[in-house]
């Protein structure tokens, strides 16, 4: 698990950092008390204590956003939650190794789009989405974001080793690039100063508001920073390093420029 600052400097479109950073409240964990209160998949493996696997991917889905977002394990793994009978219940469940799963890798990118549209659709214009539907052979969704973002690629060290394992390794068909990894670590790093300029310029914002001082002119332009770097995240998927980049470095520039005309404004003095 990551700590709450490396979320907010990084990707924070999973993020797993425990319980308080995903909003859970106690009562969301009492069955019966919710939205899945009539949800038998859910009101089931509540009860379930065996095996390890089983009840511990329960257990990360109760503190996952997707619960927070009231989506139930039907919606991904299949079934009905209405029916009672475990037999019955289970009719189209299949385990993710199976191509017809909806969780098998070739599958994932279609299921997860149904609500990471925007992730999805970059993600499908890479070379990456074309060997998976291909040979097989390429990295999916959770490839990077694991099991329901239970663990997610944040830091650009943990982004470069994980291209290394097919980039970069010996033991892998593809051809040694180690030039690959350190340029998806750089793209990381880029993304990361942004991401930090722009909460910099953020607190600066709120700071400059409750003194009453007139910000329209930083409060439109911090509006465009934050939608590039938005761009510049989504975009990641699609692995055109240097157009992300790109899309980064803007969005720090135009924020680093917010934060200067804010402190001119909050410390004349300095």
């Amino acid at each position: 698990m990551f700590k709450k600052l490396s979320i907010v400097f990084f990707f924070a479109l999973f993020a797993t950092a425990g319980i308080s950073e995903w909003g859970v409240n106690a009562t969301s964990f009492r069955v019966g008390q919710n939205e899945f209160k009539d949800n038998n998949c859910v009101g089931c493996h509540a009860k379930v204590t065996s095996p390890y696997k089983l009840t511990s991917r329960y257990a990360e889905w109760q503190i996952s956003t997707h619960h927070e977002k009231a989506v139930g394990c039907e919606k991904c793994h299949g079934g009905d939650p209405a029916i009672k009978d475990e037999k019955r219940a289970h009719q189209g469940v299949v385990p993710p190794e199976n191509p017809q799963s909806q969780l098998h890798l070739k599958n994932l990118p279609e299921t997860c789009s149904t609500c990471h549209q925007g992730v999805v659709s970059s993600f499908t214009e890479s070379t990456h989405y074309q060997k998976l539907k291909g040979a097989g052979i390429g990295p999916s969704c959770s490839t990077c974001h694991v099991h329901m973002g239970s663990q997610v690629l944040y830091t650009p060290e943990e982004t470069a080793a994980m291209c290394s394992t097919c980039h970069n390794s010996p033991n892998k068909l593809m051809p040694l690039r180690p030039e690959i990894p350190e340029k998806a670590n750089e793209v990381m790093q880029s993304i990361r100063r942004a991401n930090t300029m722009v909460l910099w310029a953020d607190r600066l914002l709120d700071q400059a508001g409750a003194k009453k001082l007139d910000i329209n002119d930083e409060q439109k332009e911090q509006k465009i920073a934050r939608a590039v770097l938005a761009e510049a995240k989504v975009s990641w998927h699609a692995f055109n390093l240097e157009s992300v980049r790109k899309k980064a470095d803007d969005a720090h520039d135009m924020s680093a420029k917010v934060k200067d005309s804010l402190r001119a404004k909050l410390f004349p003095q300095q």
